[in-house]
């Protein structure tokens, strides 16, 4: 695994590669959209300011989009065919993207929407939380983050490493909470699930219907941003859309299931390409 750094639509990115996609030769490329946080400026750098009405629209969710084409259109080899992968607001992101870029659409072997975020987030259990609570106390939130990025490094780590215990999570985790709650990180997290609150609102269902036989969705029954009936509406808009339950999996699966999701990921990939044989 490398980490790269490119700035894609004026925001200085790292990017997570295995192989090299910008030198392909043609070979099929896996292309992943993290959810929120994991987007553009949800990592810290010095060309990266504060929030701006001169730059809000470099992280808003039209200035994400822009980001993935920069990064797809300028760098990555134009001979690949791509598998894409998204996470909750990434895959809203993928098909966003697909719908709007015919000549990407036209290199797509598959699409992977895990836990995906496609509609009425606001309306979610969790987007009511975001609304009604984080939303009046975002501001609070990041000065209580400022005054703990001023404690010692040692307290921050043990009262971390006492969450994630109290979490049954690995503790390396720390470092990347840490990254995510500086007020500098956290303050463009909110501004992009705010927005998400705002825009993310009626199904697509005509850019889904462009992705339908190469697309497949993988939910779970207890998920707080994309619930059961959510997904019984997307079915019934699309029958033919492939559909797999995640049992007891988590919408933040990365964090203890991340192995579940990537074979069921796998397989689907594995399957398209020998029925494409």
């Amino acid at each position: 695994m490398m980490c790269l750094n490119k700035t894609l639509n004026k925001v200085n990115t790292p990017i997570l590669t295995w192989g090299n996609p910008f030198e392909a030769n043609g070979k099929e490329v896996i292309f992943c959209v993290t959810g929120n946080p994991g987007q553009a400026g949800h990592e810290f750098s010095l060309d990266n300011e504060a929030i701006t009405e001169k730059n809000k629209d470099l992280y808003n969710l039209q200035g994400q989009l822009k980001h993935k084409l920069d990064l797809i259109e300028n760098y990555v080899d134009k001979k690949s065919k791509f598998h894409f992968i998204g996470h909750s607001i990434g895959s809203w992101m993928i098909v966003e993207l697909l719908h709007n870029n015919n000549d990407i659409l036209n290199r797509v072997s598959t699409v992977n929407l895990l836990f995906p975020t496609l509609q009425n987030m606001a309306e979610t259990k969790n987007g009511r939380f975001i609304n009604g609570f984080v939303k009046r106390m975002h501001c609070v939130i990041l000065f209580l983050c400022q005054i703990l990025s001023l404690f010692p490094n040692f307290l921050i780590n043990f009262l971390l490493n006492i969450y994630l215990m109290l979490h049954s999570l690995p503790l390396f985790y720390n470092e990347r909470i840490k990254k995510v709650i500086d007020p500098r990180i956290l303050e463009k997290v909110f501004f992009l699930a705010f927005d998400e609150m705002d825009n993310v609102r009626s199904l697509n269902n005509e850019a889904i219907h462009k992705i339908t036989k190469t697309c497949n969705v993988i939910y779970s029954c207890f998920d707080g941003w994309a619930p059961l009936d959510y997904m019984a509406e997307l079915k019934k808009q699309h029958p033919h859309l492939r559909m797999v339950e995640a049992a007891n999996v988590a919408h933040s699966f990365v964090l203890k299931s991340s192995q579940i999701v990537a074979e069921m990921v796998s397989n689907h990939i594995k399957e398209q390409k020998s029925s494409a044989q």
